[in-house]
């Protein structure tokens, strides 16, 4: 797993260094410019007692605008820190400041569904959703970098497979993530 988030890290710094490049002339098509992509490394806590806190990467992809900073999809890969449990929401998102100016601090909304390996019954999986502060650590014409706090909530079923009931209550985590977008 250190494997995997240095790999992302190095990525994201080679691309942020790429992508800041000046360039004389912008050549990008209508489509480009709209274009929004980017990652997000961090850490959620477990809110609610399950022994879930993790280890989380999010990519995501979709339209930009003045306004809009990312309204898209997105994929989530939560590795749980205490077990070999693993969560992946895949979700629609918002990330905006309201504003069309530049602004210190924008929303980060989530919603979708998660795919939960808890158990081995269908029923883990449910819900997701996730609201967040970010805030603007660097911002250029091609690239942003943010640090994002939020609340999550993962809809979780009771399991009965050990003969006593585990995930009783569904989690509540609270994440601080860092990354990149373009």
């Amino acid at each position: 797993m250190k494997h995997i988030i240095t790999i992302v890290i190095a990525l994201a710094a080679i691309l942020t260094c790429h992508a800041a490049k000046p360039t004389a002339v912008s050549t990008q098509s209508s489509f480009m410019k709209h274009f929004a992509w980017g990652i997000d490394v961090g850490s959620s806590i477990d809110l609610s007692g399950n022994d879930l806190s993790s280890i989380d990467i999010s990519a995501y992809f979709g339209y930009k605008n003045a306004i809009l900073r990312t309204l898209g999809i997105g994929v989530d890969l939560r590795n749980s820190l205490g077990n070999s449990h693993t969560m992946i929401p895949v979700y629609a998102m918002l990330r905006t400041n309201f504003s069309s100016s530049v602004t210190l601090c924008f929303a980060d909304i989530r919603s979708g569904y998660s795919f939960n390996t808890l158990n081995t019954a269908d029923k883990s999986n449910g819900l997701f959703l996730s609201a967040g502060l970010g805030f603007n650590l660097y911002t250029s014409a091609s690239v942003k970098s943010h640090i994002i706090l939020s609340y999550s909530f993962n809809e979780l079923k009771p399991d009965y497979s050990l003969g006593f009931p585990r995930f009783t209550h569904s989690l509540s985590a609270m994440s601080v993530k860092i990354g990149v977008n373009f």
